[in-house]
């Protein structure tokens, strides 16, 4: 693991630069920090990196498997409450403060990053009264409501959207994109251990195959399933498909179901996709929803998609992020409201038979790929904990 292959590299006077990261929650918010981790150590290999959330949120299973060392922080979040709900999110902010400070306390971390989700409140609080400098990781084209809370004490926030930096009025700001795990990559080739195995269409089928993967998030998205659903009759007229579907468990049957007659080699149905690396590279067209880290992963290994935005996401910001995607030819957006079978099937049957378009869109999302986004914000992540808050030699966008 990241963390642990590093476990003995040290400076010269036996310690550690300590980087703490503090988020979680969801993917968003989790996997930009574990690729900024990654990054850290790569770039100074006498780090320690360790993280902060809360014991429900995906970081409490991720960030340990990563090989990185969490510390859990009670947290809520704070809008559209009711008086309990609101009292909940109080008491929950002051234990997560008291636990926050007695965290810098003992370990003194030199700067620390916070990527979003409740628990980066507390801890940022906590780092404003110890006076340690910090930054934000802001994945989203529209922030955060944690995020727009607690920029007033960050030193510095990378975007991953330049359309952000208008909700951060006079802060220092760095357009890096949005950092992705090193795995992903436009040349990634799955190991030959793979686990999860994709569909393969026959040797007759494939001058003509269309790859086309359909995911939610890790519960999966009841739309797409749905549609999926609904397109089964028609998809199975269409011999040159094939489809990998991530369903999340409480509709994984139901979908299986309704593609029940397909051939094996035409459809996979899976809860989950432990491999998502490997999936985008087998795929020729994504069908998703449009969250900033699975964009920023989309665009790193140059995948066309068909975005339908979460409609229930804070400020609708998923709308905002494909709107932007969508501008710059790189997606298509269905709004959630109108995702049906037969829309589904219709956008995918169009993309299938003008595979210039599907080129282009390829190209288009290559285009917003930022794949050196981790590697800017350690760089200057590495400066703001050095006691340096100058922008020098940040290959980034600045905008102040």
């Amino acid at each position: 693991m990241v963390a642990e292959q590093h476990h003995d590299n040290v400076n010269e006077r036996g310690e550690r630069l300590r980087i703490l990261i503090a988020g979680g929650g969801t993917g968003g918010h989790v996997y930009p920090g574990l690729a900024v981790a990654e990054a850290l150590l790569t770039e100074r290999p006498d780090s320690e990196v360790r993280f902060a959330g809360t014991r429900r949120g995906l970081e409490y299973l991720v960030v340990p498997k990563s090989g990185f060392r969490l510390h859990t922080i009670p947290a809520s979040g704070f809008r559209g409450l009711g008086v309990l709900s609101r009292i909940r999110f109080l008491l929950n902010f002051s234990a997560g403060l008291i636990g926050s400070l007695c965290l810098l306390l003992t370990w003194r971390p030199a700067v620390i990053l916070g990527t979003g989700g409740y628990v980066s409140a507390p801890v940022l609080a906590a780092a404003r009264l110890f006076r340690c400098p910090c930054a934000l990781q802001e994945q989203n084209a529209f922030p955060g409501s944690a995020n727009r809370l607690i920029a007033r004490w960050a030193k510095r926030i990378y975007l991953g959207f330049a359309e952000a930096a208008e909700q951060f009025p006079g802060r220092s700001c760095l357009i890096t994109g949005n950092p992705v795990r090193a795995s992903f990559s436009a040349d990634f080739v799955p190991p030959a251990s793979e686990k999860e195995v994709p569909p393969r269409l026959s040797a007759e089928a494939a001058p003509q195959q269309l790859h086309v993967l359909i995911f939610g998030g890790s519960r999966g998205a009841r739309t797409l399933n749905n549609a999926v659903i609904e397109a089964a009759a028609e998809w199975l007229n269409e011999p040159s498909l094939a489809l990998w579907i991530q369903t999340g468990i409480s509709q994984q049957a139901e979908v299986a179901a309704a593609y029940a007659h397909f051939p094996t080699e035409r459809v996979q149905i899976t809860p989950y996709l432990f491999n998502m690396p490997a999936a985008l590279a087998w795929a020729d067209l994504a069908v998703c929803r449009a969250g900033a880290m699975t964009l920023a992963e989309l665009h790193t290994m140059g995948k066309p998609a068909v975005l339908v935005p979460f409609p229930h996401a804070t400020d609708n910001h998923q709308l905002k992020n494909a709107s932007a995607c969508e501008k710059r030819g790189a997606a298509v957006v269905i709004e959630d409201a109108e995702c049906t079978g037969e829309v589904l099937v219709a956008q995918v049957a169009g993309l299938a038979e003008n595979r210039e378009r599907l080129a282009e869109m390829g190209r288009g999302a290559a285009s917003l790929a930022k794949p050196e986004a981790a590697r800017l914000i350690a760089q200057d992540l590495l400066r703001l904990a050095e006691g340096d808050p100058l922008t020098e030699g940040v290959e980034a966008d600045h905008v102040s």
